[in-house]
């Protein structure tokens, strides 16, 4: 891999802060129910220009702050002093665990290119081949008395994203179809262990309506996952069965589409690798998020015109987000800010920064 231009790493100063990102309402997935989110952000420093990166840690991750943290010191450190590695060279990241690598990377592109008064998306957009992908937001396993005033909250991006694999999900359903009349999502995160499970949703929706069904089974159940591509009509994507680059290559015999995740590839440059490899497997690519802030959507949002579908609706599920430019204009995702990756530290929430080898 290259090393990124315009800086010299010895010169750059580390802090890191330990946060935790709070959901408006507990959000319920077939994971289990959380109220929040930990987070490990990044900050950057040269010539007291900034960059950011975030590290978001919900429980199903095998990483916690202190894991993410001490990768990072133990990496910036190694480094620092070295004349060899004067500037970064991506390769080395490669030490760092996939959560802390993409806050690493996306903290030093973004100080690259706020150096260079360029937005992030200038560095992937030779790799991009359609126009912007369409944007969902995510209505999490709710009560159904509660349906009504979580969508009031939401905005109003064109497809509906609901999260299934709970015993009440036809009462959702039939509430759902009673309140909105979106495109819809569904995503069951392992939740399901039948295929008939699986197109009982898929016939209380009514097939024409949904867009696209996520991970229904078990990460290891491909075969299960390969029958319903079979047989539904509706496109399967992978999320928890697709981890890496080297799970990608199976995906095209179970899957129709994959859900990219910085917090799973470790990095923009790798999840742009990615993409790109999965178009040419003939897979859909959607952006997903694990309730990043705005700074980790913000960041996924430069491969947009990689994707056909962007789940980066973290900052609109989050009552404490820490940034602030990400919003949603007509339906589509768009950043206030033109240099680095366009969003900015919100005063209301100031995260405490801790210097690193000062």
């Amino acid at each position: 891999m290259p090393t990124v231009p315009g800086m010299t790493f010895a010169t750059v100063e580390l802090a890191l802060a330990r946060y935790r990102l709070l959901f408006k309402y507990p959000f319920g997935t077939a994971h289990g129910l959380r109220d929040g989110t930990d987070a490990v952000f990044v900050r950057l420093t040269q010539d007291g220009v900034h960059g950011y990166g975030e590290a978001a840690l919900p429980p199903y991750l095998k990483y916690d702050q202190n894991a993410v943290i001490q990768d990072i010191i133990s990496f910036y450190l190694n480094h620092k002093f070295d004349i060899e590695h004067d500037t970064l060279d991506l390769a080395s990241l490669d030490a760092l665990c996939p959560p802390a690598r993409a806050a690493f990377h996306v903290a030093y592109i973004d100080l690259n290119n706020s150096q260079l008064s360029r937005c992030i998306g200038s560095e992937f957009v030779a790799l991009r081949d359609s126009p912007m992908a369409q944007s969902m937001v995510t209505l999490g396993h709710s009560e159904v008395d509660d349906i009504e005033l979580k969508l009031s909250e939401l905005p109003n991006a064109a497809i509906l994203k609901v999260k299934l694999g709970a015993p009440n999900d036809m009462d959702v359903i039939r509430r759902l179809k009673e309140l909105d009349a979106r495109k819809l999502f569904l995503d069951a995160n392992q939740g399901w262990t039948e295929i008939g499970q699986a197109e009982a949703a898929l016939h209380a929706v009514g097939v024409d309506r949904v867009i696209g069904l996520e991970q229904p089974f078990a990460k290891d159940r491909w075969d299960l996952h390969k029958a319903l591509k079979d047989r539904s009509g509706v496109p399967v994507y992978g999320d928890e069965s697709i981890q890496g680059p080297e799970d990608l290559e199976r995906a095209p015999e179970a899957f129709d589409g994959v859900n990219l995740k910085l917090m799973k590839c470790g990095g923009l440059d790798v999840a742009a690798q990615m993409a790109a490899r999965a178009r040419e497997l003939g897979l859909k690519v959607m952006l997903g998020s694990m309730s990043e802030s705005s700074l980790g959507c913000g960041a996924m949002l430069a491969l947009g015109g990689m994707a056909e579908l962007l789940d980066l609706d973290g900052p609109w599920l989050i009552r404490n987000d820490p940034f602030q430019g990400l919003r949603m204009e007509q339906g589509q995702l768009v950043l206030d800010g033109a240099a680095g990756i366009g969003v900015e530290p919100r005063s209301g929430f100031p995260l405490e920064f801790d210097p690193i080898g000062a």
